[in-house]
């Protein structure tokens, strides 16, 4: 199969100008990954079942919030994905070596995590009034968002920047949630990170994922 030229948007300087040019709220699909450094993001654009249709790559604390929210306007599914359901070229020439001058990155290592969110973990409710960090609580604060095996979901853990520490968890949907979550964390004064594999060890990630055994790793 001949590899598609894509339209590459950099979301540092992003535009109104219209994204698709194809599909419909029955077709369109936006695959959120995780690369590094972990303040970034790509995303691929595709029509079902892998029809890649552009890639976007930004920054999770200024722009992934935004960016779901214009994909649900163009009436696409957003998910997050450890890796998308795409050519395996694909999103290796885009996650691992960025087409753009001025951008260094090293590819990820290890195993991603995904798993299932543990019933005990809560969901995330944005309230006003009711902060995700108990007020004077750390002032190093980070969160990282992890994808899980349902990738309409995501698993947020809050810990103490540079320890094994998890302050708070929470869960919810990629597409009515996240940005929120990312929003307030931000405010709060916490740095957001997106992983795969959060480095914390597996103990502390198992008080929060059941681990999935029937998916190997790539």
């Amino acid at each position: 199969m001949d590899k598609p030229d894509l339209p590459f948007n950099d979301l540092e300087f992003s535009t109104e100008d219209p994204i698709w040019t194809g599909g419909d709220a029955t077709t369109r699909r936006v695959y959120l990954m995780p690369v590094s450094p972990p303040s970034e993001f790509v995303a691929f654009g595709a029509l079902v079942p892998s029809e890649p249709c552009f890639v976007a790559r930004g920054r999770v604390e200024q722009h992934l919030g935004p960016f779901i929210e214009r994909m649900a306007r163009d009436g696409a599914k957003v998910e997050l994905c450890d890796w998308p359901p795409l050519p395996d070229w694909l999103v290796k020439e885009y996650a691992s070596n960025p087409p753009w001058e001025g951008h260094e990155v090293e590819n990820p290592t290890g195993t991603p995590v995904r798993g299932m969110v543990r019933s005990s973990v809560d969901t995330y409710e944005p309230r006003p009034g009711t902060p995700l960090w108990t007020p004077g609580e750390a002032v190093r604060r980070s969160i990282f968002i992890i994808p899980v095996k349902d990738a309409s979901e995501f698993l947020a853990l809050g810990v103490l920047t540079g320890t094994d520490t998890v302050v708070f968890s929470k869960k919810g949907m990629v597409q009515g949630a996240l940005g929120a979550l990312i929003a307030q964390a931000v405010n709060e004064g916490a740095r957001v990170e997106l992983h795969a594999w959060p480095p914390l060890p597996k103990d502390v990630l198992h008080l929060y994922l059941e681990p999935v055994l029937d998916t190997p790793p790539r």
